[in-house]
């Protein structure tokens, strides 16, 4: 019964730990969090969610750190993959970057934040014949993305395809 109870209330912590960090509050998620690494320090979720409150809190090293000991728990947890290429791309290392994006992508071929990541990457990369195809690939995966839509939409605009930029981004394509 005690291990039942230490499960629930790690579930719990966690719970409260996301909770904070979707809430913006970053130091109570960090130490919610915290405490929760220290019962689990295998679990990648956590150090997820580690990597991203530092990443908010720009405490770049502290996020890569994360990330890094989430891809030694799991060589293919593409989510850590890809909060190292936000670390990359915030310090201006945009091919690192976009390796680590394109890793993950490949990693799990349905991970649409990884698609929205790789494609912004690539229009700051000036690869924006790529980069559309990356939004279409995120919009593939889930058609109601708005936010992405609108990004694909400009991106045709930029590119003089007026045309597919009505078709495709008033979802009738």
């Amino acid at each position: 019964m005690a291990a039942d109870a230490q499960v629930a209330f790690n579930r719990e912590l966690a719970e409260l730990a996301h909770h904070h960090y979707q809430s913006g509050e970053y130091e109570v998620a960090e130490q919610n969090a915290l405490e929760l690494w220290k019962r689990e320090p295998g679990n990648t979720g956590v150090l997820l969610l580690l990597s991203s409150i530092h990443f908010q809190r720009r405490r770049l090293d502290k996020s890569a750190t994360f990330s890094s000991l989430a891809i030694k728990a799991n060589p293919m947890l593409a989510e850590a993959y890809s909060n190292l290429g936000n670390v990359f791309k915030e310090r201006g290392k945009l091919g690192d970057a976009l390796d680590h994006y394109r890793y993950a992508v490949n990693l799990k071929p349905d991970f649409i934040d990884g698609y929205i990541n790789l494609a912004a990457a690539l229009v700051q990369a000036g690869e924006l014949e790529q980069a559309v195809q990356a939004y279409a690939r995120a919009l593939h995966l889930n058609p109601d993305l708005y936010c992405v839509r609108s990004d694909l939409g400009n991106l045709f605009k930029a590119l003089s395809r007026l045309e597919e930029a009505k078709i495709k981004c008033t979802g009738q394509g």
